[in-house]
């Protein structure tokens, strides 16, 4: 195996920059390895239309179930498409994945309120699972499902010290 290659598990790991918490609500960006140009969202309904948009779009982790909507469902391709550079719109067009940013570079975003870096390990039961790491603290805790994800990440603005230290077990 070459130097070069990275796990698809690495590279779907996001910078989710939160930059204002108004009525219970964050607003902010995200960035992926995928393209340079931040994926912006105005509310946390919006977040995770993005974020699932983004994992749907590559492939990984696959969900186990398809989620019921009355509602068109945006297009994944849009979601990535509305922000990317014209090369890398053509990238996403092919259906190909391209890792354009290095895990140093991306690192480098914070955000005005709270940098959280989430790892999305499985997409089971309509839900996700994985690992956030509170980025300022350096404090990483499991969820169990997206709803656990935002309580986690809008604790940081209330009582993060009793959500935070169970990661440190």
């Amino acid at each position: 195996m070459s130097s070069e290659y990275i796990s698809i598990a690495a590279s779907s790991v996001v910078r989710l920059c939160c930059d204002r918490f108004e009525s219970g609500d964050w607003s902010g960006r995200f960035y992926t390895r995928y393209q340079e140009k931040p994926v912006s969202f105005r509310n946390t309904g919006e977040l995770l239309e993005r974020l699932d948009g983004f994992y749907n779009w590559l492939g990984y982790p696959q969900a186990s179930m398809e989620n019921r909507s009355f509602r068109k469902k945006p297009s994944e391709r849009r979601v990535l498409q509305e922000t990317a550079s014209p090369q890398e719109a053509r990238i996403k067009q092919k259906g190909e994945r391209s890792i354009v940013v290095n895990e140093e570079a991306m690192n480098k975003h914070q955000g005005e309120k709270a940098t959280f870096v989430v790892r999305i390990q499985y997409r089971q039961n309509a839900s996700w699972q994985g690992q956030v790491t509170w980025a300022e603290k350096n404090k990483t805790v499991p969820f169990r499902s997206a709803l656990e994800l935002l309580k986690l990440i809008d604790s940081t603005q209330e009582a993060p010290e009793e959500s935070w230290d169970r990661g440190d077990e």
